[in-house]
């Protein structure tokens, strides 16, 4: 609590001036002049002549008059006077609150108003004249301690030094000294005229807004040198000539702000997570109770965010190769990069791929999803990453890669470095239209199927044909019908495409031809037969990882920042794929009375079970028996499958070695037995999943059980730091569980909190240096300290296609979330959203070609409102 105090009034005589009505106190000081309250550093006071009349701001804020004056009595101590307020005709002592500084005939030099008015501290830990302290630091530290507690400021001044040896050390208040304004300036001060002439004689400099609680506070801590002793409190002033901060500002003074390692390491853990800084300390403040107990605010935070990215600033290559470099060591090599540089040493691209992502691909490679995403850096480098599925139908990374440009060059070599340390490729690959990718895969993957993405290339349905086209006609939900179905062979595709152009005149069509040409590409009865050909049909997983990714990621983040926050996601994904690990030893409920579905229950996981259930519980309802065969040890099933309109699947099982193919192709498309095959193995009475038909990569532990690479431990390091962070993460867990042990005993809570704070002096006893430099805290977070000369230069920025503002088309502006007015068509009588000018039954209706629009002269596809 801070206590407030009142000097004795000096000698003083009055001053009576009738045509003023002013009655003010003045006292007098001698130089060095006591200094004045804050109230005279914001009144802004200015000095005047003698023979001119007296200016007072205080007066002037009143609106008071300041006129001449006699004075009738006089003294060399003090002047006294009343002012009298003109709209109010009273009388107002203004001694208490108002203050003046005027020059009177060259005698008084400084005159304050009220008497001088001093704040002292109040505090156990007051320093005392006569103090001995063993170094200036315990001494600054002691009075760091009674500001804090008392609500105020100090800071170290000057000293004095005699052959090297400190003899003498002064700390004053905060507010000591004088503000410098003489080179203030705000916007709002800058003249317009000076603006409009900027151009000629230069710009005028715009200087940030700041303030100065400087008022001339003499509160001050003198520390002597004394032999044998150290250093001993010499003189001690307490007096302040301002008020102390009350409770609810003393969190705010700068001695009780401090971001300790507490708050830095979360604040770093919080951004890993995509949790800015001003997020973590409001989620701080919910755990703590108030602001206050933080012990920091939001600008402190953010303060500590900008000063790693200062820290990392040019050396933001150095750090993540560092890093790499580090992880292969303590992996036993096992941790797998490659990057190369520009002719200048600029990082241009960059791989990487960890043990568990090689033993995920060794099990779950054979179809592989890749696509790009963007804004995840401030280079806004292409993130790449290969996306996979695993044994619980959840998206797995097996590897990523960050590219400078999507080219040729680019994805050449980011394959050429997945193949080299996949070992082999991939089964299947999965793509967006790129041509840069259409190029390079069948060079680097001869061997694998390249599959287009259907939904891209469904979305340029729209502006191929026209939009209102494929909103209004039912030309897409027929299309739909023949392009999704995987149960279709190649001849019912075709004869379904056709008769679905033919019927809407579009046989001719150039685009729709192009997209016939190239069907073998993304048609899923092109891929019936082969094998896990049907288990990804588009970029769906590579989209949701991006956008998974994208949840941790920002696009401001350096190359260390997203490297960090990239470890985050896959620790996340990583967990999930235990989580669901460990769920699979408890036995899920069945529902038929089949014995071979606890065999299913038995090997595959749980996922993957409730989709083998759905075809065994199928098997049962839904399917009936037309013909059967047996030739040749071979039985031949002909299945009526209802929930296919009827359709007749074949079946053939081989009564020697129960070998057994369907139709359907479900099992070579996917992985597990198709609803026919189960019927067929209950007409002929097999009870168990035939061991040819369980696809290892959907059995339970999977990865542990058919990796042929051997899991290697990533060495916990033995270095100081190492063993710093591994004991740190102890004591916090210890901490955390000696509460949980005391939490309901209020008794025990403060005998627990008496222990801590005895270690914690302890503790204080036995580091000689706690203190780290900022540079070596960040070095310790990231686990890279750079190095003093940069060999491998950031990258340039970045000028891809995702990384520039995207382009709203027509048709996302038309159905921005404003409601469109349906109109009367005259032709097909329907309100709708198009008229008698472009409804899709007009050229049906009138036979006439108006959808046959001719082809534009350079080739291009041309956008169109009315279906070619």
């Amino acid at each position: 609590m801070s206590a407030h105090s009142r000097a004795p009034p000096a000698a003083s005589s009055s001053f009576f001036f009738p045509q003023h009505h002013c009655c003010f106190s003045f006292s007098r000081h001698h130089r060095p002049p006591v200094f004045p309250p804050p109230c005279a550093a914001s009144s802004g006071f200015r000095p005047f002549a003698a023979a001119s009349p007296p200016h007072c701001n205080c007066c002037r804020k009143r609106n008071i008059a300041t006129t001449s004056f006699t004075p009738i009595e006089s003294s060399d101590r003090a002047l006294n006077f009343v002012v009298n307020d003109d709209d109010t005709n009273k009388f107002t002592n203004v001694a208490d609150d108002a203050c003046c500084e005027m020059i009177f005939e060259n005698e008084i030099e400084q005159l304050f108003v009220g008497g001088d008015e001093f704040w002292t501290g109040d505090s156990p830990t007051k320093p005392y004249v006569g103090q001995v302290f063993a170094s200036i630091d315990a001494a600054f530290s002691c009075y760091k301690g009674y500001s804090s507690f008392s609500g105020f400021q100090v800071r170290r001044s000057t000293q004095k030094t005699r052959r090297g040896l400190i003899v003498s050390k002064y700390f004053v208040c905060s507010k000591a000294g004088s503000a410098d304004n003489s080179s203030s300036r705000d916007d709002d001060d800058i003249e317009p005229e000076a603006s409009r002439i900027s151009d000629t004689v230069g710009p005028v400099k715009k200087k940030r807004r700041t303030v100065s609680g400087k008022c001339e506070c003499s509160a001050k801590l003198v520390l002597k040198n004394v032999a044998l002793k150290g250093y001993v409190v010499s003189h001690f002033e307490d007096n302040h000539n301002h008020p102390f901060a009350n409770d609810s500002e003393k969190h705010f003074l700068r001695g009780n702000r401090c971001m300790t390692a507490v708050l830095r390491n979360f604040a770093f853990n919080a951004a890993s997570s995509n949790t800015g800084p001003v997020r973590a300390f409001n989620f701080l403040k919910s755990l703590t109770g108030s602001y206050a107990a933080v012990g920091a605010t939001a600008v402190d935070f953010k303060n500590w965010m900008r000063d790693i990215k200062v820290f990392i600033g040019n050396h933001d290559a150095d750090m993540i190769l560092q890093k790499f470099k580090d992880k292969k060591e303590t992996s036993d090599n096992t941790f797998f990069y490659e990057y190369e540089t520009d002719s200048n040493g600029h990082l241009t691209r960059i791989f990487w791929a960890d043990l568990e992502g090689q033993r995920s691909y060794d099990v779950f490679g054979d179809v592989v999803s890749f696509d790009a995403t963007y804004r995840t850096n401030k280079y806004s480098m292409v993130f790449v990453p290969f996306i996979g599925v695993d044994n619980h139908w959840k998206s797995v990374t097996f590897a990523a890669a960050l590219l400078d440009k999507e080219d040729i060059e680019n994805f050449t070599w980011v394959f050429k470095m997945f193949l080299k340390i996949m070992k082999h490729p991939p089964k299947c690959i999965i793509t967006d239209q790129c041509a840069a990718m259409k190029a390079v895969i069948p060079k680097i993957f001869p061997d694998s199927m390249h599959r287009l993405c259907m939904w891209h290339i469904l979305q340029k349905f729209p502006s191929k044909l026209g939009v209102v086209f494929c909103a209004e006609s039912l030309f897409m939900e027929k299309l739909n019908k023949f392009v999704w179905n995987s149960s279709l062979v190649l001849e019912e595709f075709e004869q379904g495409w056709h008769s679905v152009l033919e019927e809407y005149n579009l046989s001719d069509h150039s685009w729709l031809k192009e997209m016939f040409e190239l069907r073998h590409f993304w048609i899923p009865a092109y891929f019936m037969d082969k094998s896990m050909g049907g288990l990804l049909r588009t970029t769906s997983r590579s989209e949701s990882s991006n956008f998974y990714f994208n949840h941790f990621v920002q696009k401001g983040d350096t190359l260390s920042e997203f490297y960090m926050c990239y470890e985050s996601a896959i620790a996340k994904q990583r967990n999930s794929y235990y989580e669901l690990r460990n769920g699979d030893s408890k036995f899920p409920k069945m529902v038929t009375e089949m014995e071979i579905e606890k065999d299913a229950a038995s090997h595959y996981t749980r996922s993957i079970y409730y989709k083998v259930r759905k075809e065994i519980k199928a098997a049962c309802y839904h399917m009936s028996l037309d013909n059967l065969v047996t030739a040749d040890n071979v039985k031949k099933c002909m299945i009526r499958d209802k929930h296919v309109k009827d359709k007749v699947f074949q079946v053939d099982l081989s009564l020697s070695s129960n070998d057994i193919s369907c139709s359907c192709h479900l099992l070579t498309r996917v992985g597990y037995p198709c609803r026919h095959i189960f019927y067929c193995l209950s007409l002929s009475s097999i009870e168990q999943i035939p061991q040819q038909l369980l696809s290892k990569r959907w059995m339970k532990n999977a990865v542990e059980t058919y990796s042929t690479i051997d899991l290697v431990a990533e060495s916990n390091g033995s270095s100081d730091e190492d063993k710093r962070k591994s004991t740190s993460k102890e004591v916090w867990f210890e901490f955390q569980g000696c509460v949980d042990e005391v939490s309901s005993d209020v008794n025990a809570l403060g005998f627990v909190l008496a222990g801590l704070k005895c270690l914690r002096a302890k503790a204080r006893e036995m580091v000689k240096n706690p203190q780290m430099s900022k540079k070596d805290v960040i070095a310790n977070m990231f686990g890279v300290k750079p190095s003093a000369i940069i060999t491998i230069k950031p990258p340039l920025q970045s000028n891809n296609k995702g990384s520039r503002k995207r382009i709203v088309g027509p048709a996302e502006k038309s159905a921005d979330g404003r409601d469109r007015v349906r109109r009367m068509c005259k032709i097909c009588k329907k309100k709708s959203y198009h008229d008698s000018r472009n409804c899709p039954k007009k050229g049906l209706e009138n036979n006439l070609s108006v959808h046959q629009v001719e082809e534009p002269l350079n080739g291009e596809d041309t956008e169109m409102s009315n279906p070619q």
